[in-house]
């Protein structure tokens, strides 16, 4: 019985050896990174500068205020923000996609959930360009 656990046990020393060499010789494989071909001239750089825009866009938040404690579950949202600019409003209990008008202006009414509520409004204007808000409403049906 001894001599077979010897057997059993110089057998695996050999197949961890074999198996240890396949991985550090697919590491290594792994690792080389082709030689680069040389250049004869340097290559020239390209750099892109972003257009300047004639004025960024801009958002404000008109209702409901950062903080604000309503005591209603609806509750309206309304801003100012660029002309047809795309304004997206996220909240716990949906989101509402909707356009400015022509003066910029917009108004939603979003349903709140109970506490604290998370709402970000975000505008978006033709060129791409990008702004966002974030405030809290707290819902609550208690007395004060």
């Amino acid at each position: 019985m001894k001599k077979e656990v010897l057997v059993a046990i110089i057998t695996g020393f050999a197949l961890g050896l074999l198996i240890t060499f396949g991985v550090w010789t697919a590491n290594r494989a792994i690792q080389k990174t082709p030689a680069e071909p040389a250049s004869p001239s340097p290559t020239p750089e390209i750099i892109i500068t972003p257009q300047a825009e004639s004025s960024e866009i801009s958002l404000t938040v008109l209702s409901p205020e950062d903080n604000f404690l309503s005591d209603e579950e609806e509750i309206a949202v309304s801003g100012k923000t660029a002309p047809q600019a795309v304004v997206v409003i996220l909240y716990q209990e949906g989101e509402k996609i909707l356009e400015a008008d022509q003066n910029g202006d917009f108004s939603t009414t979003i349903t709140l959930a109970g506490g604290d509520n998370q709402i970000e409004v975000a505008a978006y204007d033709e060129a791409g360009s990008e702004i966002k808000k974030s405030l809290t409403v707290v819902y609550s049906t208690a007395e004060i």
